[in-house]
């Protein structure tokens, strides 16, 4: 990959999405791990992980719409599958054939729809509490969502929320949390357009992989999981590991939701850890 001459900007169904790639300080044949990030973060999170993942990967990550600095586009399907295309398209782009792919939350469910949908892609799967077993949006809630003041009213719930009371959520040590991480989190949210987006997320999005899906991923696959996730239940980590066929798991104790900012370095070693052991 020569990293001089890529573009910063992709353009994918008329949305711009944001992008970085990290050329490896190690070898140039160390294969790309691709990085997607979970629902209302960005690029961003990843930022801890990858001094240390480059060592022995060349690194991609993205703004998934209508998150970070992509675009905020009404039009935009936020349907999973349309983020699994999005995916595979950056990468015939950027003429990347096979990754890694290192997932959190609602990327995890994105990544798990691109080993299925395009197994020749994806080489190993890294799974950071990703979101599994949840059904689609009730009729009630897409009828919410469709509601012209819906936008509105979402806006108002998650202001009165705070990115800083969302991330204590998400976050089982909250001195981890910084004055940085509250502003860049909270930037996309100053934006208007990012509402409507939201709404239409809710009636786009697919109710996750079942079990029978699961089933057919056979790709090697790591799961992290936080034992205090208070967001998605660690016993969906159990569930998962039996329904993966070639999956290990390791759950982290005094962690919660936000693994790539709780404990990137543990999960970094780990990886690399794991990459000399399928090489061997």
């Amino acid at each position: 990959m020569e990293i001089a001459k890529q573009k910063k900007i992709i353009r994918y169904q008329n949305v711009d999405i944001q992008y970085r790639v990290y050329q490896s300080t190690g070898k140039t044949d160390n294969p790309c791990l691709f990085l997607l990030h979970g629902f209302l973060s960005s690029q961003f999170c990843f930022r801890k992980m990858i001094p240390q993942l480059r060592r022995h990967f060349h690194i991609l990550t993205i703004d998934l719409p209508p998150f970070g600095k992509s675009g905020k586009a009404k039009a935009f399907c936020y349907s999973y599958q349309n983020m699994a295309d999005l995916a595979i398209y950056v990468l015939d782009a950027l003429n990347i054939r096979k990754v890694w792919i290192g997932a959190h939350s609602m990327g995890g469910q994105i990544a798990l729809r691109c080993a299925m949908h395009y197994p020749e892609r994806i080489e190993k799967l890294i799974l950071m509490a990703p979101s599994c077993y949840m059904k689609k949006a009730s009729r009630m809630l897409n009828a919410f969502s469709a509601f012209p003041p819906s936008p509105k009213l979402l806006k108002a719930v998650l202001r009165r929320a705070g990115v800083d009371g969302i991330l204590k959520k998400c976050m089982h040590d909250e001195q981890l949390i910084t004055k940085r991480m509250i502003a860049v989190y909270t930037k996309p949210f100053l934006e208007n357009d990012i509402y409507s987006c939201l709404t239409k997320l809710i009636r786009d999005r697919e109710g996750d992989l079942p079990s029978s899906s699961l089933h057919s991923i056979d790709q090697p696959c790591l799961i992290f999981w936080g034992k205090q996730d208070l967001i998605l239940p660690v016993s969906n980590s159990y569930r998962l590991l039996r329904d993966l066929p070639n999956a290990e798991l390791c759950t982290i104790s005094s962690v919660g939701h936000f693994l790539p900012e709780e404990a990137p370095a543990l999960i970094s070693d780990y990886i690399l850890a794991k990459v000399f052991r399928w090489q061997e």
